[in-house]
């Protein structure tokens, strides 16, 4: 398996693209932030994507992740429906959806929503 691709901040912040600026990628901008749930969706799995939206950490969900988000939705109402015969392939795959939006602990530290820089110099003070 290929090794997962470094964030463009992160190799920023390393000095990578010092030593070899041609390298510098332009990331994708996310489509804004996410707005109400599409119409076609009621019920339980409406519910859900009310809850998934609620949870995420704040500013990670944009309107680019829509898709993903009613995908995840109707998995998880399906899932409480009937939790017993739910298929695990489908549980993998709800779970995997929810760590990508930063739903599990350990997937809570990889996701980066939009940062503000600082305001001032913090050692103007001293």
């Amino acid at each position: 398996m290929a090794r997962p691709r470094k964030p463009t901040n992160v190799l920023e912040l390393t000095g990578a693209f010092k030593k070899d600026p041609q390298r510098r990628r332009q990331d994708a901008e996310p489509a804004g932030d996410l707005s109400a749930p599409p119409p076609h969706i009621n019920g339980a799995v409406l519910h859900a994507w009310n809850e998934i939206a609620k949870y995420a950490p704040r500013d990670v969900l944009t309107d680019s992740d829509r898709l993903s988000i009613e995908l995840a939705a109707n998995l998880l109402a399906q899932f409480r429906a009937d939790p017993v015969e739910f298929p695990a392939a489908r549980l993998v795959r709800l779970e995997a959806l929810l760590g990508k939006f930063g739903m599990t602990p350990a997937d809570r530290s990889k996701v980066g929503g939009k940062k503000e820089a600082p305001k001032g110099n913090p050692f103007a003070d001293l």
